[in-house]
């Protein structure tokens, strides 16, 4: 048995990933042998997330482990279902997340339509690249999903890719059920810099929740429309988060209000005060 096999098996959780760690740094040139692809692929399945997180990182250095990487995420509809398995899938998509071939996008947007809710939920997550648009269409779908975590992360994604007819979808979903959803729609609007949602966003100012509210004032500085200095005024005195909503709706407002030049010009006597 290798170092690194007993090194898996120990009892205790951060033995288990200080080693894969070592390997990890160990072995920035070298292959990874048929042996070793299998104990990096069962601790793809570790119940300890740092576990998981450094079998990743080692499994997607070499075009072996690479592969073994893409060939999980394509057996997604086919592969047994329980917690390990599913721990397996899921740290083979947070360990390819960033990747934008056409392959794992495929793979992807499979899990996202076809995976149990914490699968959907990491390939929503996955699938958030400027350069994503084939997503969008997938994503809007998930925006629907019964389970909230979805919804949260498709609107995040959404935000990110840049897809503008994605605008009028977020907006509904300012008014979720969830707290979850709500936030990631705000802040996605502001991502998005969409106009469109932007008395939406104003009435989301007074959402019972803070980070709603906190999200829905970035948002509304970073469109930049004048229509709502007035309703951000009315959060400056909002201590909630420890005062950060308050100061989030006056940045909203300079950001509004004044010119760039002296936007900059301010921040910089902020360093020194």
């Amino acid at each position: 048995m290798t170092e690194l096999a007993r090194a898996v098996q120990a009892e205790s959780a951060v033995s288990r990933w200080q080693a894969i760690e070592k390997f990890n740094e160990e072995t920035q040139s070298k292959s990874t042998d048929g042996a070793t692809l299998l104990i990096l692929v069962k601790a793809l399945g570790d119940e300890h997330p740092f576990v998981r997180w450094q079998a990743g990182l080692a499994l997607r250095q070499h075009q072996v482990g690479w592969d073994k990487l893409v060939e999980v995420l394509k057996s997604n509809s086919n592969a047994k279902t329980g917690t390990e398995s599913d721990r397996v899938r899921s740290a083979a998509i947070d360990a390819l997340a960033g990747q934008t071939s056409p392959e794992i996008n495929a793979a992807l947007i499979d899990i996202l339509q076809t995976g149990d809710a914490t699968l959907r939920q990491a390939a929503a997550e996955a699938l958030a690249h400027r350069d994503n648009l084939e997503a969008a269409t997938p994503l809007l779908v998930a925006l629907n999903d019964v389970d909230p975590w979805v919804r949260r992360a498709s609107a995040y994604a959404l935000g990110h890719i840049g897809d503008q007819s994605a605008a009028g979808a977020l907006i509904g979903k300012l008014a979720d059920e969830a707290v979850i959803v709500r936030r990631s729609a705000a802040y996605a609007l502001g991502a998005l810099r969409a106009a469109v949602g932007l008395s939406r966003l104003q009435a989301a100012l007074a959402d019972p929740d803070p980070q709603v509210r906190r999200n829905a004032a970035w948002a509304l500085g970073r469109i930049g429309q004048v229509e709502a200095v007035p309703a951000l005024q009315q959060l400056l005195t909002d201590e909630a988060l420890n005062g950060t909503i308050a100061q989030t709706a006056q940045h909203a407002i300079n950001a509004i209000t004044k010119p760039a030049w002296l936007q900059f010009l301010m921040g910089w006597r902020g360093r020194f005060q």
